[in-house]
């Protein structure tokens, strides 16, 4: 006759009923041989309860209590009493160091983790920090959207961002990147994938990386020759060979020595390091990816007009000199650069976010905000305070400037 469900279910708890009854008498018989492993272990009693307890010995007379027992105690207490009065005043006066080596430790502890960050997120398109900056594929649409051209986009160096930007603005522009631009949000308020503390870890760590004021005046004599075989190269056109261009450049550079605004052009598009110590980068549209050369190709990706306007305000047709009076209104601003909510010129208003930056003084510790704590304060103190540019080299920018 062929097993019914109930008889599964009656073999099933069989089955579990036999497990348990197993189960139980090993936990009975290992408990009995426990015990009567501990009985055949046992001692006898080696004495009474009465004397041997600690709590029943006898406590030593008032003589022994108040001779050498009291003078043991109270020697005990004034070495304590030393000990406290000399160790107190030293601990004290180590604090400085202690705060201050805690300052130095989160600060090395932030910079490291920014490294790591950095070298995930931001060294794809910027390169090393101390580098000259990189390239970028960048589409470039119309205002509707549309598709214009597939470009090469001049991703900028960070090597002296802290010297033309704040904290704060190097923050902002990290929380809600750049419009128009391949520099994307990073931060949550702008909708990117790090935390405030994880940007914070990466201006640590850009502070770290900074090169020094004697570098940065290097670069920026490198590109003005670098523009100024550029500027040759196009004027001489294609066919022009590499002697000519290197003549020509030449004689520019030693023209440009005695004219203003010729120095000035040659600053204003200075190709150096992703175009960060010149103008035309945020100025001109299209400089960024060589708009000339693209528009040659594609007829629909307008041409570069010098100080035309892109991120930055159009400088040309008396744009400059209808906002500021005089020549040198106009360099004290390109010295400090716009500040949110400080007016500047005739009828200019500071925006915040990094919109101008400082050119003429470093400004890294303007607005450190919570970044005080974990980085050294006196980054612009220790790098001499000095801008990217000289002062000479801004009255040729702006000499350039009003006449465009």
């Amino acid at each position: 006759m062929p097993f019914t469900a109930a008889d599964y279910g009656v073999l099933a708890a069989s089955t579990q009923r036999t497990v348990g009854v197993i189960l139980g008498v090993v936990a009975i018989g290992g408990f009995i041989l426990y015990w009567l492993f501990n009985w055949f272990a046992g001692r006898a009693e080696t004495g009474s309860e009465i004397e041997l307890a600690p709590n029943r010995k006898p406590l030593p007379d008032d003589a022994e209590m108040e001779g050498r027992r009291l003078d043991q105690g109270l020697m005990a207490g004034l070495v304590c009493i030393v000990v406290i009065a000399i160790a107190l005043p030293l601990y004290w006066l180590g604090e400085p160091g202690r705060h201050d080596g805690l300052i130095e430790v989160s600060d090395e502890l932030a910079a490291e983790r920014g490294d790591h960050l950095y070298e995930e997120r931001c060294a794809t398109c910027h390169g090393s920090v101390d580098g000259p900056g990189g390239l970028r594929d960048h589409t470039l649409v119309d205002n509707n959207g549309l598709f214009l051209a597939q470009v090469q986009w001049k991703v900028p160096s960070l090597a002296a961002v802290l010297y033309r930007y704040s904290t704060e603005e190097v923050r902002y522009v990290m929380e809600y990147g750049r419009p128009n631009t391949p520099m994307p949000a990073w931060g949550i308020q702008g909708g990117g994938p790090f935390t405030t503390q994880q940007i914070d870890e990466i201006i640590v760590y850009l502070e770290h990386e900074q090169i020094d004021i004697a570098e940065i005046r290097q670069r920026a004599q490198d590109g003005i020759a670098s523009t100024a075989r550029n500027v040759a190269r196009t004027e001489l056109g294609e066919g022009a060979s590499s002697d000519d261009v290197t003549a020509a450049a030449q004689q520019m550079l030693a023209d440009a020595a005695d004219d203003p605004v010729r120095m000035g052009e040659l600053l204003f598009n200075n190709t150096a390091d992703g175009g960060v110590y010149g103008c035309a980068r945020c100025h001109t549209p299209g400089w960024s990816y060589d708009a000339g050369e693209v528009a040659a190709q594609n007829p629909l990706v307008p041409h570069e007009i010098p100080g035309g306007g892109g991120f930055g305000p159009p400088l040309a047709n008396g744009a400059t000199t209808r906002q500021f009076d005089t020549a040198s209104e106009h360099e004290a601003f390109i010295v400090s650069g716009s500040q949110n909510g400080i007016k500047y010129g005739n009828f200019g208003q500071g925006d915040g976010g990094g919109q101008m930056p400082s050119f003429g003084i470093c400004v890294g510790d303007r607005d450190a905000g919570a970044l005080e704590y974990i980085t050294r304060a006196d980054f612009c103190a220790e790098h001499g305070g000095e801008g990217l540019l000289t002062p000479e080299q801004i009255a040729a920018i702006v000499a350039y400037e009003r006449q465009l």
